[in-house]
């Protein structure tokens, strides 16, 4: 029997470990009765044992003024959402939890996982597998399931006109998500490199293809609606030209949120770009109000193209 989208998406519930809750009470804690619910992703999903994963997840709030304490993040969190912040925990056990976690609001995230969101950024991310943790109450949790299903419908939208007539679930979720990820500023870049992320969940994408698109043929590949690519392939182009410097205006926001916040913001921006720029002492201690040279010294290395 062929699930639904949201039925597809519900099972992929995990239990938190007991270190992945208190971190998440501490959160909480921090921003108090503004958290409507936690959305768990990234690489330390899969590996939630291991403490020297840093802890990634969008901590979904009903209001920025009340969030935040600094009016400056307010109005960056309204212009480009989400707000990132660095978290670290030392546990009675001895254990150090790292963490990074992104304010967004929920209607905000519902309108950024929609068909008339523009950049994958949102949509991209959360049409993959991630796990809803402590929602406020039922009410929440469907409306962020509904989210993501509107996530998973236009990340397929997105990606079918790319194909010609029929695709394996396989090459269509890589070529879709290589295309996101070549938004954003991340190490991903090739299609063999996001065919690995999808065969990680081949199942969970067979049943979602089947969801969308009906039972595959017998070669294992699935018909797809006939479409014009060259639109689509427009998209994708102003996608990637709007979409790095956009991240890279994300990241620079978040360099004043936490005590070493320059240092940790030029070594994601030499990872993921290869570019490196020396930093004065004052424009660590004062990112915010140096924001704008040190943008302008990234973008003309090429840290954002």
């Amino acid at each position: 029997m062929t699930q639904s989208i949201q039925d597809i998406l519900a099972t992929e519930y995990v239990e938190p470990i007991p270190r992945i809750k208190t971190v998440c009470e501490d959160i909480r804690a921090r921003h108090p009765d503004r958290v409507l619910a936690f959305i768990y992703y990234g690489s330390s999903l899969r590996d939630m044992e291991d403490p020297e994963k840093m802890l990634d997840f969008y901590v979904l709030v009903d209001s920025y003024r009340k969030t935040h304490k600094n009016p400056i993040r307010v109005i960056l969190n309204t212009l480009f959402p989400p707000a990132v912040y660095y978290h670290a925990m030392h546990h009675e056990d001895g254990i150090k939890t790292t963490c990074k976690y992104s304010i967004m609001s929920l209607p905000a995230f519902e309108r950024r996982c929609s068909s008339s969101a523009f950049l994958s950024v949102t949509w991209g991310r959360f049409s993959q597998p991630c796990v809803i943790l402590f929602p406020s109450d039922e009410t929440i949790r469907d409306r962020v399931l509904s989210a993501r299903e509107s996530a998973v419908r236009h990340m397929a939208s997105q990606t079918a006109p790319l194909f010609e007539g029929q695709a394996t679930s396989t090459k269509f979720w890589a070529r879709g998500f290589m295309q996101s990820y070549r938004t954003e500023l991340r190490p991903e870049s090739s299609e063999g490199r996001s065919e690995e992320i999808v065969l990680r969940y081949k199942d969970r994408y067979d049943g979602i293809m089947r969801a969308i698109y009906g039972p595959p043929n017998a070669d294992g590949s699935y018909n797809l609606p006939a479409s014009s690519s060259l639109g689509t392939k427009t998209k994708w182009f102003f996608r990637r030209l709007l979409g790095k410097p956009s991240a890279g205006i994300r990241i620079l926001s978040s360099a004043f949120t936490f005590e070493g916040g320059f240092d940790y913001v030029a070594d994601k921006l030499e990872r993921h770009s290869g570019v490196k720029i020396e930093a004065s002492e004052n424009q660590r201690k004062h990112p915010v109000l140096w924001s704008p040279v040190l943008a302008w010294k990234y973008w003309r290395k090429g840290a954002f193209r």
